[in-house]
């Protein structure tokens, strides 16, 4: 899996751009124990200094309604830079065996406490919280603890040469070549599965736009997840939407209801064994649903990026959306904003446009044989019925259609593993479900 993060400046013939490289994970026993190590030396390390944060502010609060004077030198800083000083100056009293760890460990906690603060700052997020223990997590290593020894091991300083599931062949050439560089490896436990994700700046042949030949407008829904159709009027794309979710839900639902069963860490009190291993099915029914849903839209925008020049979609509101209590949960499942995040920079890589139709413009609502804009359009009407000049369409492919067109008009341009379901075997199975994504806001949103 490759994933495009951001772009740098590119000379005449190449650029330079930082890209995921992720691969399945493969250590011993004794690997995967210092593994833990480090991911628990940088969740203490993480978890330690928000305390510290925390205490010193809600000190200074006291102190300031008591009437006494505080000022901004009496407050600890949250900078990555003041936190790493900061752990430095108390690691011996309060984390003793922190050698132990790389100092990569301390280092990626840190940055990571820092970026929280920043978030919350902007608005973006919440306060930081504490971390759990038990639930798995990461480390992030920068580049001079990683390398990669040949096309299937890594080694990792403190923890030696690891395998990979997976051949690296791809990353481990450009590194040959000279055209890529690692700047940083997360190791991550999830559901007892390891994952190594390299990010990497890899120079990457300049693909000059191509002439918006091909234009297709993609309409995103529930039932049928992509509806895509030309501005001709021909329905070239029908994925069925097959609710990774929903379909694993009664599996998931009999693992959480062993796991409810089972004694649980609580004070003073280590979980079972049976404990464990009841939790370590609910988190593998969730990878799998994560990665099926994962394979699906990789296909899918891969498809959409290499054969066609132009492609539309909506600026939909999904957090807006996600207030609608009764669909969050299929709104989440089908993943619009992820969708429209991998179409990004795979239409940077492979020459094509992305172009987004203004939030507001009624591509649901408006007949794409005359253009005429109906007042009103109830989220049942399944077929779009034309009073002006008697077209009767399907809902889905007229708005297709009208933001292929948006596409012609020169709309805004926002670019110059496993998976159980491929769109290449999607069809139309009945007729769609009700609630659908489109420019009409659902009644419940925003309630």
């Amino acid at each position: 899996m490759t994933t495009t993060v951001e772009a740098r400046t590119p000379n005449a013939t190449t650029s330079t751009m930082t890209q995921a490289y992720a691969y399945a994970f493969d250590p011993t026993p004794e690997q995967a124990n210092l593994l833990r190590s480090h991911i628990g030396g940088s969740r203490f390390c993480y978890n330690t200094l928000l305390g510290l944060v925390k205490d010193n502010w809600d000190e200074n609060r006291a102190k300031r309604d008591a009437g006494d004077e505080v000022t901004k030198n009496d407050y600890l800083s949250t900078s990555h830079f003041d936190l790493l000083y900061l752990w430095a100056e108390k690691r011996d009293e309060l984390a003793p065996w922190w050698s132990e760890n790389g100092a990569s460990t301390y280092n990626d906690a840190t940055q990571r406490l820092s970026r929280a603060f920043a978030n919350w700052r902007r608005g973006t997020a919440k306060f930081p919280t504490f971390k759990a223990k038990g639930r798995g997590g990461s480390v992030r290593f920068t580049n001079t603890a990683v390398r990669l020894t040949d096309s299937h091991h890594v080694r990792i300083s403190r923890i030696g040469e690891v395998k990979t599931y997976e051949s690296m062949r791809k990353l481990y050439r450009h590194l040959e070549r000279g055209t890529g560089r690692i700047v940083a490896a997360t190791i991550s436990e999830r559901g007892s599965k390891w994952t190594v994700s390299f990010t990497v700046d890899v120079q990457r042949a300049t693909v000059p736009t191509r002439a918006p030949e091909k234009v297709v407008g993609v309409d995103v829904g529930l039932t049928t997840l992509y509806t895509g159709a030309t501005a001709s009027g021909e329905h070239v794309l029908d994925v069925a939407n097959p609710h990774h979710l929903g379909r694993a839900e009664k599996k998931l639902a009999r693992a959480q209801r062993v796991a409810s069963l089972r004694q649980g860490p609580r004070q003073g009190v280590a979980p079972s064994k049976r404990w464990k291993k009841a939790n370590y099915r609910v988190r593998r029914v969730h990878a799998g649903v994560v990665n099926s849903r994962r394979n699906l839209i990789h296909e899918t925008t891969t498809m959409l990026a290499k054969r066609y020049d132009v492609i539309v979609v909506e600026d939909l509101n999904v957090a807006g959306m996600m207030k609608n209590h009764s669909l969050a949960k299929h709104i989440s499942d089908a993943a619009w904003g992820e969708f429209v995040r991998q179409l990004e920079y795979k239409t940077k890589w492979y020459g094509s446009t992305l172009v987004k139709a203004g939030r507001f413009y009624a591509s649901s609502k408006t007949c794409s044989q005359c253009g005429t804009v109906k007042a009103k359009l109830s989220l049942d009407e399944r077929v779009f019925h034309c009073e002006a000049c008697g077209l009767a369409i399907g809902r889905d492919v007229n708005a297709a259609i009208n933001l292929a067109r948006q596409g012609l008009a020169g709309t805004h341009s926002v670019t110059g593993r496993g998976g159980e379901v491929r769109p290449g075997r999607q069809n139309i199975a009945g007729q769609a479900h009700p609630d659908e994504a489109s420019t009409d806001t659902p009644a419940l949103v925003g309630a």
